[in-house]
């Protein structure tokens, strides 16, 4: 007799659900638990034996499940201790800091945005300076919490100058990058980005938002985005970068010495 499996299916069409392999089904079930946040970062997950027990299949079934898992970096194998729900992790080089989500997705995670704050403030002597505008003149102010894998990682805090990013409000911020904002919605073409980084700690705000404690180790990468007609800057931003998530990476090509 063959196995069936006794888990919800997650709102999937159940004709299509049944029909895929049972380790797939439960790889699926598991990877909703993650992705749902039932199951979270470092969390352990139920033995093979209490998955075989719960699921009613063969725990060599429940062993090639995890392994798919394991292969898709979503659960991490401790010995002696169990398999954990695995923190998200991303590498990036220094020329990916410009999109968050594209590096993201491109190691496979599941990523998206939530629209914290948005509207106009008058610049600041700094935000004047940073910007090049006049003491007073009206920016938008963005804020958005981006998610990997559900657990938010990255904090982005950015001001644009509304005569030079009209009707920002008009777009879906939550859907595209700011960056891809700024080329395709508004045609924009980039001469260069200045970029820092520099480690901080969480303020009370910043920590209840991603979610850690206070004074929770961070990268703050501030970048201004210049366009290319005027030489003029489009986008100044403070982003806040959970430091046990993002790593930064380096590459310098050496002229040979003569």
């Amino acid at each position: 007799m063959s196995e069936t499996l006794n888990v919800p299916l997650q709102g999937q069409d159940e004709s299509t659900y049944l029909h895929k392999p049972l380790y797939i089904q439960i790889q699926e079930y598991l990877a909703e638990q993650i992705f749902s946040g039932s199951l979270k970062p470092e969390t352990r997950i139920p033995s093979e034996r209490e998955l075989s027990s719960e699921l009613g299949v063969s725990r060599m079934t429940v062993r090639r499940a995890i392994t798919e898992l394991v292969n898709e970096g979503l659960v991490e194998r401790v010995h002696g201790a169990g398999t954990f729900v695995a923190k998200p992790k991303v590498e990036y080089a220094a020329s990916e800091l410009v999109s968050y989500t594209k590096a993201m997705r491109s190691r496979g995670l599941v990523v998206s945005r939530q629209l914290i704050e948005l509207g106009e403030v008058p610049a600041s002597r700094r935000l004047a300076e940073r910007l090049q505008v006049s003491i007073g003149q009206s920016l938008y102010h963005a804020v958005l919490l981006c998610l990997a894998n559900r657990m938010p990682v990255i904090l982005e805090r950015s001001f644009f100058p509304c005569e030079r990013c009209p009707d920002l409000q008009e777009f879906d911020l939550e859907r595209t990058s700011l960056y891809d904002l700024l080329t395709q919605a508004y045609g924009i073409k980039v001469s260069h980005i200045d970029q820092t980084i520099e480690s901080v700690t969480a303020t009370e705000t910043t920590a209840r938002l991603l979610r850690v404690e206070d004074g929770f180790p961070l990268l703050m990468l501030t970048r201004v985005v210049f366009r290319s007609d005027d030489d003029k800057p489009v986008l100044y931003s403070q982003d806040l970068l959970r430091g046990d998530f993002a790593r930064v990476s380096l590459s310098i090509q050496l002229e040979e010495n003569g």
